[in-house]
């Protein structure tokens, strides 16, 4: 009866079947099942897993709880994709949920059973196996990473090395940054190129940063993320589509990180693999004359050191000359090979006598990374011939037998035979010749001057060279930055030794050997106070007080450079020695 009464009323029946669909839709999750799989269930420590759970249903409200997972794998990302279609009479609807997971330890993890309200789907279990070069070659995407040393002393260069092997064509390609705690670290290198790995061509991406640690002990390398698209043939108006996302970790590598040794001096601490000394002078080492200044210019090439780690020059004063230093100018290039360092000393020098004067050698003492063991780089010794200087030997105002005349050379002699009122003549002649040559000298002499002083007048201020003063800042940036960091980790014996080579960049006139002459230098006796503290912490450990680490490194921070009185009071000067801003 119904159904005669629903076929002779389309209206109610179209009603009838659209209640039917909805109430279908709304009630297929009573009998929806879900269910997980994955594409692999053995994988490397340093692969992705992709997992798929599927909901034989449309899923309309809500998410599954993934939570659950992130206990052994971290979920990197999640997408959702739904289904409906019916054809020839057949329904097919579901709901699925791409999940990127890496797994986050080696051994047997478990993908735990998923809860969507009341359906549960099956767990899986995965077996990560630790990453190896063995394991990995014949894989299409895969990660290498090496060091160059196993070990090495504070300060030393560390070459790192991450490498991304594909043999799939990659999109979108990233990697993490890079942050090690205790180590300045900059990126030296990155290049791409072809290899052949057991008969498989690869595209190789290869990353170098070179490491330099600042305390001792163990230094933690972090893992690292490559994280690429696959390129899909598939093109969608003009535009390639993205493919699988794919995620590949480096691994993680601990350094041991050794002392400087006890017998060096901080002052010749340089670990390096190569140190060379060169030299230029402005002007000809034999045309020098007393008072007269001459340039010379020093370069310190430093091999795996950056230029902030070469220590400063030493110069014995001398009676012989003067010498007036100018502010190092730091320097660093970098290749795949790592850092190359430089600072550039210049001076002038000044004789104070005429004759012979030797200039002592120039040394440098470093520490070879190679053969581990100290070594010397050196400027012998330079000789100089200094002249008198020059005194005027010509009186102009003195009388003279004769006078030369215009580019005749008119000789003018006065001789017994010569007559008078000739001579008259030409001595009139010759004066006046000789005054209008004179006002014209001093007419062009008030010109020069008159343009000179408009010019003066009408120009702004010179510019102030400040390529000294930003290189002693860099300097100085990177004292303070050792120093905080030996106070954060109350590491005292790096922190006297930072604390040491600041008092000696920002007083390179003294010779420096104790932190009590820093602190009378700056005339400051809360920073002598915290000084002894630390000394007494050092050199007693029975002692009860301890340095106020923080108030320490505030001291330095806001420490104050005593003005020196010159008569050039408008130089520049570093007060405060860390500006804010």
């Amino acid at each position: 009866m119904i159904m005669m009464y629903m076929k002779n009323n389309p209206f109610k029946r179209a009603c009838s079947i659209a209640l039917m669909v909805v109430m279908t839709l709304l009630c297929s999750h009573s009998w929806a099942s879900l269910t997980a799989t994955a594409d692999r269930t053995i994988i490397d420590s340093n692969e992705t897993l992709q997992l798929l759970v599927r909901l034989d249903s449309q899923a309309l409200i809500g998410e599954p709880d993934f939570t659950v997972i992130e206990s052994d794998f971290e979920i990197l990302s999640t997408s959702r994709q739904q289904q409906y279609s019916r054809v020839n009479g057949q329904t097919q609807s579901y709901t699925d949920w791409n999940l990127l997971l890496a797994p986050k330890r080696i051994g047997r993890l478990l993908v735990p059973s998923i809860k969507y309200k009341k359906d549960i789907s099956n767990a899986i279990e995965i077996t990560v196996r630790k990453a190896t070069a063995a394991s990995a070659a014949g894989q299409p995407v895969y990660t290498e990473t090496l060091v160059d040393k196993s070990e090495v002393y504070i300060q030393e260069q560390l070459l790192l090395t991450h490498r991304l092997y594909t043999s799939v064509r990659l999109s979108d390609l990233g990697l993490d940054p890079l942050t090690v705690d205790d180590a300045l670290m900059q990126k030296v290198s990155e290049t791409q190129f072809q290899k052949n790995v057991a008969g498989k061509n690869y595209q190789v991406v290869e990353i170098v940063y070179a490491l330099f640690p600042q305390t001792s002990g163990k230094l933690q390398i972090p893992a690292l993320r490559f994280s690429a698209y696959e390129a899909s043939n598939n093109r969608y108006g003009g535009f390639s589509a993205r493919g699988n996302r794919i995620v590949r970790s480096t691994d993680a590598k601990t350094i041991n990180v050794m002392a400087r040794p006890t017998q060096i001096d901080i002052d010749n601490w340089m670990p390096a693999s190569s140190v060379r000394l060169d030299q230029q002078w402005s002007s000809s080492l034999n045309e020098l004359k007393v008072g007269e200044p001459i340039t010379r210019t020093i370069n310190i090439t430093a091999k795996d050191l950056t230029g902030a780690q070469i220590m400063p020059l030493s110069f014995s004063e001398s009676d012989d000359y003067k010498i007036y230093p100018d502010q190092p100018q730091l320097g660093d290039s970098a290749d795949a090979a790592g850092v190359t360092g430089t600072r550039r000393e210049s001076f002038a020098l000044v004789p104070n006598r005429p004759g012979e004067i030797t200039v002592p050698a120039v040394s440098v003492r470093w520490w070879n990374s190679r053969k581990q063991r100290m070594q010397t780089a050196t400027l012998d010794a330079v000789t100089l011939q200094v002249a008198a200087a020059e005194v005027s030997a010509v009186n102009p105002y003195s009388p003279a037998p004769n006078a030369a005349v215009g580019g005749n050379s008119l000789i003018i002699e006065a001789t017994p035979e010569a007559p008078k009122s000739l001579m008259a003549e030409l001595r009139s002649s010759l004066a006046l010749q000789l005054s209008v040559a004179g006002n014209a000298l001093l007419l062009v002499l008030l010109l020069v001057l008159l343009f000179v002083s408009l010019g003066r007048s009408s120009k702004a201020a010179p510019r102030r060279d400040l390529s000294g003063l930003n290189s002693a800042r860099l300097e100085l940036k990177q004292l303070l930055t050792n120093i905080e960091r030996a106070a954060r980790k109350s590491d005292l014996v790096p922190l006297r030794d930072s604390l040491l080579a600041w008092g000696r960049c920002i007083f390179p006139q003294q010779k420096i050997k104790t932190l009590a002459e820093i602190a009378a230098l700056l005339d400051d006796g809360q920073l002598q106070q915290q000084f002894d503290l630390l000394d007494q912490a050092l050199y007693n450990r029975s002692s009860e007080q301890q340095p106020d680490l923080k108030l320490l490194v505030n001291l330095v921070r806001n420490a104050i450079v005593p003005k020196t009185k010159t008569a050039q009071t408008d130089k520049a000067e570093l007060k405060p020695l860390y500006p804010s801003s």
